[in-house]
């Protein structure tokens, strides 16, 4: 091969590496913690993405779920990790692609540390009681609003928690009665009297936006993939609350969009 095309051909190589490896890629997460913690909770799961595609990544999250949904309607992230009927919206109104979910339904369970009744009205024995979950369109915040429909016989709503540990920490302190927390959550702190629970919500999503090329795509499906078989991507699927991580059928997303509507 003659020393000019050599020498052009490595050039080619050497610009195409050099953009591989100074193109950043951003992944906006669930608003279920706070800012700096959720750089640090997702960080194991930047690193193992980074270390994968070669792309630098970065992680966004909203200070607070009020935010997360508002981001959602105006911002076209690379790819989300997102709550199930937040993905759905994001499916239908912006033509996301599911990549992979987290392979477990959750439930929602209104639960208390408070010595009450089942077998009588619930309602009634918390009214005036403080009922601590996330802030609206959470989940937790919209079962609220559908378990307790009597403006006379309901309790307040607390929505001042900054990730589901705080939520649960509110409930110990006292400084509410009860809680509506997602099934994993319970599943740490099964002496908690169950009052009223959920159906099964599909699990959080990956997506990847419809404007991300088809060679970025593809490279971070696959580092996904390869999390479920590496002792190394344990740390990844824990801090997910995740088992693993599973194809998706999007059958399972349709209509939670609905949720949003209010």
């Amino acid at each position: 091969m003659p020393k000019t095309i050599s020498r052009f051909v490595v050039c080619v190589l050497f610009i195409l590496s050099y953009q591989t490896q100074s193109q950043t890629i951003n992944l906006t997460v669930e608003a279920i913690y706070p800012p700096q913690q959720a750089e640090f909770v997702y960080q194991p799961l930047a690193d193992w993405l980074a270390q994968k595609t070669g792309f630098a990544v970065e992680i966004n999250s909203a200070d607070n779920y009020y935010f997360y949904w508002r981001d959602a309607k105006a911002q076209n992230p690379d790819f989300t990790l997102d709550a199930p009927h937040v993905a759905a919206y994001r499916i239908i109104e912006k033509n996301y692609q599911p990549i992979l979910r987290v392979a477990a339904d959750q439930r929602y369970y209104l639960v208390t540390n408070q010595d009450l009744d089942l077998t009588q009205d619930i309602g009634k024995q918390l009214v005036g009681k403080r009922v601590i979950t996330f802030p609206s369109p959470n989940i937790g915040s919209l079962l609220y609003d559908q378990w307790f429909t009597d403006l006379f016989l309901q309790p307040k709503k607390v929505v001042t928690a900054l990730s589901w540990k705080d939520v649960i920490n509110q409930v110990f302190s006292g400084e509410a009665e009860a809680a509506i927390i997602p099934e994993y959550l319970y599943q740490l702190y099964p002496n908690l009297l169950v009052l009223k629970e959920s159906k099964p919500f599909p699990g959080q999503i990956f997506l990847a936006s419809p404007t991300v090329s088809s060679n970025i795509k593809t490279s971070v499906i696959k580092a996904l993939n390869e999390i479920n078989d590496s002792d190394e991507a344990y740390q990844i699927l824990t801090e997910l609350n995740a088992e693993q991580l599973v194809p998706v059928d999007v059958k399972d997303y349709q209509g939670l969009e609905d949720l949003l509507e209010n």
